[in-house]
């Protein structure tokens, strides 16, 4: 056989193979909620270190991963991403000002862009009917808030599957009174917890501001305190939540400052 021929085959057959592993990845995949290790890292327009930096993420900061690809994970685009639309394929939802601050695309797989130019990467497609929100008037086009069909890279390393949410602040400590006036304290709980269930929101439990609250299996309720971004991220999904015990055992619905939280489902 000739080499040249020979050599097209073997090319071939290696190209199949990279393939057909790839698409067997993505079809095993589970979408989830991961969490940024490092500081600084680019979202980009591909799975390539060569294609364009859509945003910046922030330790710590919290994505949706929707898709996993080599060492590549496709995100849904954060809040800070630039997304650009034409205005052509828009049609305007006034409100009472009269200023266009939403609007419905009137077309079907319209591009959502990086910048206000046909050229530019495209970063996904929205249908008919879709509401958007406008940031800002561009000329021909409007600068809107991502959409959720719009999305980015990252490289896998920077991302972790495990979420930890960290504390609150702790508030400034109160000048101390004079020892006459001092009174004894009752020594607080620190038991550690390990729990599992599923987060939903509550709002504020009188002093502790524990926002949300984690229904077991066995129907036990536990308040949750910990950063509430992080935990309106995880509203309805299965969690793991180790923390500290910061009520008395005997109430009725225990309060546990989160240390660290990990996604089940």
């Amino acid at each position: 056989m000739h080499k040249n021929l020979k050599y097209k085959i073997v090319l071939f057959a290696f190209l199949f193979s990279c393939i057909f592993a790839g698409a067997a990845s993505a079809a095993g995949f589970t979408a989830f909620t991961g969490q940024v290790n490092a500081e600084g890292i680019n979202v980009r327009a591909d799975a390539t270190v060569g294609s364009s930096v859509v945003c910046i993420l922030t330790k710590g900061q919290l994505v949706e991963v929707a898709l996993e690809i080599y060492d590549w994970y496709k995100i849904h685009l954060p809040k800070q991403a630039p997304s650009y639309i034409k205005k052509d394929l828009v049609e305007c939802i006034k409100n009472a000002s009269e200023k266009c601050s939403s609007a419905k695309v009137i077309g079907d797989r319209v591009n959502i862009r990086l910048a206000p130019s046909e050229s530019s990467w495209i970063l996904g497609k929205v249908d008919n009917s879709t509401v958007v929100n406008i940031i800002q008037d561009e000329g021909k086009w409007f600068k809107i808030e991502p959409v959720h069909q719009s999305f980015g890279w990252v490289n896998k390393k920077f991302i972790n599957s495990k979420i930890v949410v960290i504390k609150e602040e702790e508030k400034p400590a109160v000048a101390l009174q004079p020892m006459a006036t001092l009174q004894p304290v009752a020594a607080q709980p620190s038991t550690q917890l390990v729990v599992e269930g599923m987060v939903s929101p509550y709002g504020v439990v009188l002093w502790r501001k524990a926002t949300h609250k984690l229904v077991t299996a066995n129907k036990e309720t536990y308040f949750l305190k910990g950063n509430r971004e992080g935990l309106n991220s995880l509203n309805y999904r299965n969690v793991k939540v180790t923390g500290k015990l910061i009520s008395a055992k005997d109430s009725r619905y225990p309060i546990i400052e989160t240390a660290i939280i990990e996604v089940l489902d």
